[in-house]
């Protein structure tokens, strides 16, 4: 009877503990078997089997990132210095974790790519005084691909706009005079 109890004990301890999985209300579970995609997961206790399930938490919360400054020319030949925001949502927790390596990255990547792309195509003035209309394209070219990753972008906006500072010391004098 006592090696029976062990038996039983080494089981749940070797078995069960480590396929109980607890996902949180803001995350989903893609739980794959033996490679190949099986189910997702809402929140709640689960339990899968170990060593042959495996699963991947994805955050559906909004998500902030920050796109680096991208050193632009712009149409009317200045050069610029911009940065953004993009606020992004994963709607399809199984594309993104399978359609990209990491949805994130890729995410980052190309809004860094549309962000010079479009603000290139903008003089000086307009690049200065149309953000939400430039943030607006930005916001539609990267949504785009996104949409096949499972990304919804929220929304783009344009943090910083900044000028070289010889062009600065000229528009000082400038409004000095």
């Amino acid at each position: 009877m006592g090696t029976g109890i062990l038996v039983l004990v080494l089981f749940f301890l070797l078995i069960i503990i480590p396929g109980v999985r607890i996902i949180n209300q803001y995350e989903r579970g893609v739980v794959q078997r033996l490679g190949r995609f099986r189910k997702i997961l809402d929140p709640g206790l689960h339990v899968i089997i170990p060593y042959i399930d495996t699963m991947r938490n994805v955050d559906v919360r909004t998500t902030p990132m920050d796109v680096p400054k991208q050193e632009v020319i712009t149409k009317d030949n200045v050069t610029v210095n911009v940065d953004a925001v993009v606020y992004f949502r994963v709607i399809d927790a199984k594309k993104a974790v399978f359609e990209t390596t990491n949805y994130a990255y890729a995410t980052s990547t190309f809004a860094q790519t549309a962000l010079r792309d479009v603000t290139g195509n903008f003089d000086l003035d307009e690049l200065l005084s149309k953000r939400d209309e430039i943030s607006r394209k930005i916001k539609e070219i990267v949504d785009a691909q996104a949409d096949k990753w499972g990304i919804d972008i929220e929304s783009v906006k344009l943090q910083n706009i900044e000028l070289p500072s010889d062009m600065k010391r000229a528009m000082a004098k400038q409004a000095e005079a």
